[in-house]
Protein backbone atom coordinates (compact mmCIF):
# COMPACT_ATOMS: atom_id res chain seq x y z
CA UNK A 1 0.00 0.00 0.00
CA UNK A 2 2.86 2.42 0.81
CA UNK A 3 4.37 1.87 -2.64
CA UNK A 4 1.04 2.62 -4.29
CA UNK A 5 0.65 5.84 -2.31
CA UNK A 6 4.23 6.85 -3.14
CA UNK A 7 3.59 6.24 -6.87
CA UNK A 8 0.36 8.24 -6.77
CA UNK A 9 2.02 11.16 -4.98
CA UNK A 10 4.95 11.06 -7.39
CA UNK A 11 2.53 11.16 -10.32
CA UNK A 12 0.54 14.07 -8.83
CA UNK A 13 3.66 16.12 -8.05
CA UNK A 14 5.02 15.40 -11.52
CA UNK A 15 1.74 16.52 -13.08
CA UNK A 16 1.80 19.73 -11.02
CA UNK A 17 5.34 20.40 -12.23
CA UNK A 18 4.38 19.81 -15.89
CA UNK A 19 1.42 22.17 -15.51
CA UNK A 20 3.62 24.78 -13.85
CA UNK A 21 1.64 24.66 -10.63
CA UNK A 22 4.44 23.54 -8.33
CA UNK A 23 5.81 26.13 -5.92
CA UNK A 24 9.50 25.26 -6.00
CA UNK A 25 11.49 28.35 -4.89
CA UNK A 26 14.78 26.95 -6.22
CA UNK A 27 15.94 28.59 -9.47
CA UNK A 28 15.83 26.32 -12.50
CA UNK A 29 18.97 24.16 -12.66
CA UNK A 30 19.17 22.03 -15.82
CA UNK A 31 22.07 19.96 -14.49
CA UNK A 32 20.24 18.30 -11.63
CA UNK A 33 16.89 16.82 -10.74
CA UNK A 34 15.24 18.24 -7.64
CA UNK A 35 13.45 15.54 -5.69
CA UNK A 36 11.83 17.91 -3.22
CA UNK A 37 12.21 20.12 -0.22
CA UNK A 38 11.93 19.43 3.48
CA UNK A 39 11.61 22.72 5.28
CA UNK A 40 14.38 24.84 3.79
CA UNK A 41 16.48 21.88 2.61
CA UNK A 42 16.61 21.03 -1.09
CA UNK A 43 17.22 17.38 -1.94
CA UNK A 44 18.16 16.15 -5.38
CA UNK A 45 20.61 14.29 -7.54
CA UNK A 46 23.02 15.13 -10.30
CA UNK A 47 24.83 13.02 -12.87
CA UNK A 48 28.44 14.11 -12.46
CA UNK A 49 30.29 13.87 -15.75
CA UNK A 50 32.41 17.02 -15.65
CA UNK A 51 34.19 19.15 -13.05
CA UNK A 52 32.25 22.04 -11.53
CA UNK A 53 33.02 25.66 -10.81
CA UNK A 54 33.10 26.90 -7.22
CA UNK A 55 29.94 27.17 -5.14
CA UNK A 56 29.16 28.23 -1.59
CA UNK A 57 26.06 27.93 0.61
CA UNK A 58 25.95 30.84 3.10
CA UNK A 59 22.87 29.68 5.04
CA UNK A 60 23.65 26.06 5.90
CA UNK A 61 25.72 22.93 5.43
CA UNK A 62 25.49 20.77 2.31
CA UNK A 63 25.45 16.97 2.58
CA UNK A 64 26.73 15.00 -0.42
CA UNK A 65 26.36 11.25 -0.98
CA UNK A 66 27.94 9.48 -3.93
CA UNK A 67 25.81 6.68 -5.40
CA UNK A 68 28.34 5.53 -7.98
CA UNK A 69 31.47 6.78 -9.72
CA UNK A 70 34.24 8.64 -7.91
CA UNK A 71 34.28 12.34 -7.06
CA UNK A 72 36.86 14.51 -5.29
CA UNK A 73 35.51 17.50 -3.36
CA UNK A 74 37.89 20.46 -2.98
CA UNK A 75 36.93 22.67 0.00
CA UNK A 76 38.55 26.06 0.66
CA UNK A 77 39.21 26.51 4.36
CA UNK A 78 41.06 29.27 6.23
CA UNK A 79 44.07 26.89 6.36
CA UNK A 80 44.05 26.19 2.59
CA UNK A 81 42.32 23.62 0.40
CA UNK A 82 41.10 20.26 1.72
CA UNK A 83 40.50 17.25 -0.54
CA UNK A 84 37.69 14.81 0.23
CA UNK A 85 37.58 11.72 -2.01
CA UNK A 86 34.15 10.12 -2.28
CA UNK A 87 33.65 6.52 -3.37
CA UNK A 88 30.25 4.83 -3.92
CA UNK A 89 28.18 4.84 -0.73
CA UNK A 90 30.27 7.50 0.99
CA UNK A 91 29.07 10.90 2.19
CA UNK A 92 30.54 14.18 3.36
CA UNK A 93 29.28 17.46 4.76
CA UNK A 94 30.53 20.76 3.39
CA UNK A 95 30.14 23.36 6.16
CA UNK A 96 28.16 26.49 5.41
CA UNK A 97 30.10 29.42 4.05
CA UNK A 98 32.96 27.40 2.55
CA UNK A 99 33.66 27.52 -1.19
CA UNK A 100 33.88 24.06 -2.75
CA UNK A 101 33.91 22.31 -6.12
CA UNK A 102 33.72 18.78 -7.47
CA UNK A 103 36.37 17.02 -9.56
CA UNK A 104 35.03 14.04 -11.49
CA UNK A 105 37.48 11.15 -11.29
CA UNK A 106 34.90 8.67 -12.61
CA UNK A 107 31.39 9.80 -13.75
CA UNK A 108 28.58 8.91 -11.38
CA UNK A 109 25.47 10.00 -9.52
CA UNK A 110 25.74 12.41 -6.59
CA UNK A 111 22.89 13.12 -4.18
CA UNK A 112 22.76 16.46 -2.39
CA UNK A 113 20.92 18.04 0.52
CA UNK A 114 21.42 21.79 0.45
CA UNK A 115 20.04 24.24 3.00
CA UNK A 116 18.50 27.42 1.58
CA UNK A 117 18.24 28.84 -1.90
CA UNK A 118 21.05 31.41 -1.60
CA UNK A 119 23.82 29.35 -3.22
CA UNK A 120 26.57 31.49 -4.69
CA UNK A 121 28.75 30.55 -7.67
CA UNK A 122 32.10 31.69 -9.00
CA UNK A 123 34.12 30.63 -12.01
CA UNK A 124 37.46 28.89 -11.84
CA UNK A 125 40.40 31.26 -11.98
CA UNK A 126 42.32 31.02 -15.26
CA UNK A 127 45.68 29.21 -15.06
Amino acid sequence: MRKLIAHILSYVFGLLKVLGLDRNPLPKQPAFKLYGTVGDVFAGGIWMHENTNWEMHPDGDEALTLIDGRIDIIVETPAGQDLISLHPGESCVVPKGLWHRQIVVEPGCLLFHTYGNTTRHRDLLPN
